[in-house]
């Protein structure tokens, strides 16, 4: 957001209209945090105070991504949830593209169950909101004990995307 004041506004124009509100923090072009400047950390904050009343409350990870301080928790990317792309291929999620880079097709159980106890290496500085919701629970089951491993391209070629309809333009 190019004005910080903005957010602020918006946030409690939600509220009086009966809405909760919520902040995230952005990342950078890596995926990764882009902490806060002092004005938008006080700004952040004021918005976080809004939001007390839902689910938002579980959000102690972004506290410590607005002061740039990483965040200690365990990412089931890969396993719980997947990032599948335009291409029809699995990624660990939004901001990690590229890996395991395998089509859907060929991403089996056993993958999933690997990922589910791999540590991932970019878990301490994670923006993703939901995801750092949705793994509070599994910060007290299986630790991460094993580490990315590189996944060989599958065997068999990638299908074409199929075209539904006509392109739109001049005819």
């Amino acid at each position: 957001m190019k004005d910080p004041e903005d957010a602020l506004k918006i946030a409690h124009r939600a509220v009086e209209l009966g809405f909760t509100s919520t902040v995230g923090i952005i990342h950078d072009n890596n995926g990764q945090l882009k902490p806060l400047g002092s004005h938008e950390q006080e700004i952040f904050e004021e918005v976080m105070a809004l939001g007390k009343r839902s689910f938002s409350r579980f959000n102690e990870f972004q506290h410590n991504m607005a002061r740039g301080r990483e965040h200690k928790w365990r990412c089931r990317s890969g396993s719980r949830y997947l990032y599948i792309c335009e291409d029809g291929l699995v990624h660990w999620c939004s901001q990690q593209r590229g890996y395991p880079g395998i089509p859907l097709a060929e991403y089996t159980p056993e993958m999933r169950h690997r990922e589910y106890s791999t540590k991932k290496f970019c878990a301490a500085q994670c923006t993703v909101s939901c995801v750092q919701q949705v793994g509070i629970l599994d910060n007290w089951r299986d630790p991460q004990n094993l580490q990315p491993m590189p996944m060989t391209p599958p065997a068999t070629q990638q299908a074409e995307l199929v075209q539904i309809g006509q392109g739109r333009g001049p005819t």
